[in-house]
């Protein structure tokens, strides 16, 4: 714990309150919750809507659209108030509470609709601006306590449908799954408020800067980490949406077998996070990215090929190992680079849509080659990733350079 309280200082100071570290980190694994607690009821809901199957995967890009929405519009009230955006993570949090507790209520389509789009957006609220204050606790030019709190996001990810799955098999009725992840919610808002009061209110110093004051789409630094962190997502959507019907095509898993190798794909996320909790700070943001892009690269590309079933195995949690860093890093670099929350909130809202778009996108691939195509697509998106954080170096670099 002495070793995470000096590892992130905000500017050479070390964090006030770990209660109030670990309650903001906490809410990534209540926004974590709120997205992976769905899927496995899926196909229990759209009875009682009458909805097909593929009407409710629109609904899942419509809540990662809203959720862009919600990071952009966050970003510019808060360069124009004075207000922290530990408020806005308040405020998503309560809506994301509030959304648990209404679904029970619903019976149309369009109030379905309606209430994803108030989950999307009030789980946007989360994630972006926690990260915005998780990033402030970070040392300038470190993401161990970024790509922490994303361990916290994972731990959410993986506990949400074995939650599910455990409440389903005592036949316990959809709804009050849902409003027990209500209560879930309510529990982490209160801790929230509580121990992060000071991040709640009083004005914004969760990223502070000075020199990024030009128009947000016409900074070339915020394009490039943008188009990096859409890439990173819509690969990373790619392979979680499509790895068990994968598996269970070309190496003829059952559903069980091949719902555990995401189960893989998430533990290898887990420990390639937390080791870079753990490694020198010598090591420069981007040495982690590139290393880490082109570990992703060569492994989706061993992928390509038809292995044992034990070497897919490895072979998954390794890409899951060399994934885990990249999002919470390009983050970092931003910060790094002088972005203020706004600039900050933007470069995630632009990985929501790359969330938003990777379902349809996997989708029409799949459609056009088959499976065959799946590894090689998704090797090709990586490698544009690897392409855009290259230049996001040399660009930022070079402002660097110039403003000496």
């Amino acid at each position: 714990m002495k070793h995470l309280a000096t590892a992130g200082r905000r500017r050479g100071a070390a964090i006030r309150s770990l209660p109030a570290f670990f309650s903001v980190i906490m809410t990534l694994a209540a926004f974590a919750m709120s997205v992976n607690s769905i899927p496995p009821l899926v196909t229990t809901v759209i009875g009682d809507f009458s909805i097909t199957l593929e009407s409710f995967g629109y609904l899942f890009s419509v809540q990662f659209f809203v959720f862009m929405l919600a990071s952009f519009a966050g970003g510019a009230f808060l360069e124009r108030t004075d207000l922290k955006p530990g408020l806005l993570v308040a405020i998503g949090l309560a809506g994301l509470s509030a959304s648990f507790f209404i679904i029970p209520h619903l019976s149309t389509f369009m109030e379905l609709l309606v209430w994803i789009i108030f989950l999307g957006f009030s789980g946007g609220l989360v994630e972006t601006f926690a990260s915005v204050l998780v990033s402030g606790y970070d040392s300038r030019g470190s993401s161990r306590l970024l790509n922490l709190s994303q361990v916290f996001y994972c731990v959410g990810a993986i506990a949400a449908p074995q939650i599910v799955a455990f409440l389903l098999n005592r036949q316990v009725q959809w709804g009050r799954i849902f409003v027990f992840f209500g209560f879930l919610e309510l529990l982490i808002t209160i801790l929230f408020i509580v121990f992060s009061y000071d991040d709640i209110l009083g004005r914004s110093n969760a990223v502070e800067t000075k020199h990024r004051e030009k128009i947000l789409f016409k900074d070339a630094a915020f394009f490039l980490l943008g188009l990096s962190i859409f890439f990173y997502v819509l690969s990373e959507s790619f392979l979680v949406f499509w790895l068990p019907a994968y598996q269970e095509s070309y190496y003829l898993f059952s559903p069980a077998e091949a719902a555990r190798g995401v189960s893989l794909y998430w533990i290898g996320l887990i420990f390639g996070r937390l080791l870079i909790v753990f490694i020198s700070e010598n090591n420069s943001l981007w040495k982690i990215l590139l290393i880490s892009t082109a570990g992703m690269f060569v492994s989706a590309v061993m992928l390509s090929f038809h292995w044992q079933p034990l070497i897919l195995k490895i072979l998954i949690i390794v890409i899951g190992l060399f994934s885990g860093p990249i999002w919470a890093t390009i983050i970092s670099a931003g910060k790094s680079a002088g972005g203020n929350p706004r600039f900050l909130a933007g470069v995630i809202g632009a990985g929501s849509l790359g969330a938003s778009l990777g379902p349809l996108v996997s989708s029409r691939l799949i459609r056009y080659g088959g499976f065959g195509l799946f590894f090689p697509g998704l090797s090709t998106g990586i490698a544009i990733l690897f392409g855009l954080l290259f230049f996001s170096k040399i660009n930022i670099k070079h402002k660097e350079l110039s403003s000496q």
